[in-house]
């Protein structure tokens, strides 16, 4: 926030409307100078009060008619308008601010006072004005600082710097944070910080199948010509066992599982081909077994029937033995 003019009408020290325009000495730096009492502290306490609403010390919180000047005729109205600058040099806008104390002003009509409230009108840079409820809320944005930081930070009163100095360090660097404009890194570390929680509950949940789907993980038993079976059975172990999945423990079982697995594919194939072979010779072997039986039951057949026709022959010739007695 960079001051350009300040305009003090009834306030503190100053009884007749004085203006103080920062810009006639074309410099950042001021010094301001004067005896005891002179109203240097009304200054920064105009500057304050127009920004938040109170005086500048954190130990003098005037915020009413003790800031109406006892230098002015009650009638006139005690009011402080700050025209400053907020943004980058090249990007600053201009905002105007005017506020009045609450203070005590005779009446209108008949004899006696009445006590006015406090208000404040806010210009914004395209020269609308903001709505009076929500100002100190917008001042307090566009600054980017509460009054106690601002106090800290840009305009220390006298006798409180040490408060800076002596501030707890999670104050110092909310302070730092907004007066250097670092809160997008912070955002940025919540945002990493966020996603690294999401990403833990992944891989939590990663694991937590990974052990699941390897307690399902048969290992074979007595395979005693298998030297990874030992290793792969301990691994299993491990691994279900463990609170903390190990990566390496991870891939050192899936090397293992995938070796053993090969092998054993290559041996099933090889006990495949055996198997396959021997029910062909089974099925040939079948084969020619129904051919022989059908054969033998021919030749018992054809056995019988040479029988059978013996019989038939020796039947013939006795009937043409009787045949021919018969004849005589």
């Amino acid at each position: 926030m960079k001051p350009l003019k300040l305009t003090m009408q009834a306030f503190g020290s100053y009884g007749r409307q004085t203006v103080i325009d920062f810009r006639k000495t074309n410099q950042n730096l001021f010094l301001i100078t004067g005896d005891t009492g002179s109203g240097k502290t009304t200054i920064f306490d105009a500057i304050v009060f127009a920004l938040y609403g109170e005086a500048s010390s954190s130990a003098n919180k005037k915020d009413g008619v003790e800031l109406q000047s006892q230098f002015a005729e009650p009638e006139v109205e005690p009011f402080v308008e700050l025209e400053f600058l907020e943004g980058m040099a090249s990007d600053a806008r201009k905002y105007v601010v005017r506020r009045t104390p609450r203070h005590v002003r005779p009446l209108r009509r008949g004899k006696g006072s009445t006590e006015e409230k406090e208000s404040v009108v806010l210009i914004l840079p395209d020269g609308t004005e903001y709505p009076r409820k929500e100002t100190d809320k917008k001042l307090e944005e566009i600054i980017g600082l509460t009054k106690s930081q601002f106090m800290q930070v840009a305009m220390i009163a006298q006798g409180e710097f040490m408060e800076l100095l002596r501030a707890r360090s999670d104050d110092k660097k909310i302070i730092f944070r907004k007066l250097f404009h670092t809160e997008i890194y912070e955002a940025i570390v919540k945002e990493l910080a966020q996603r690294r929680k999401e990403k833990q509950g992944e891989i939590s949940q990663i694991k937590t199948k990974c052990q699941t789907e390897i307690a399902h993980v048969k290992v074979p038993e007595g395979v005693t010509d298998e030297e990874d079976v030992p290793q792969l059975q301990a691994l299993k172990e491990r691994i279900s066992l463990s609170e903390h999945l190990s990566v390496t423990d991870m891939e050192a079982f899936m090397e293992v599982l995938e070796r053993l697995c090969h092998r054993l594919k290559e041996a099933c194939d090889q006990a495949q081909e055996v198997y396959t072979t021997a029910r062909k010779d089974a099925l040939a072997k079948r084969d020619a077994y129904s051919e022989a039986g059908e054969l033998e039951k021919r030749f018992d057949e054809m056995k019988q029937a040479e029988e059978e026709l013996k019989i038939c022959e020796q039947q013939a010739e006795e009937m043409t033995k009787t045949a021919g007695w018969l004849c005589r």
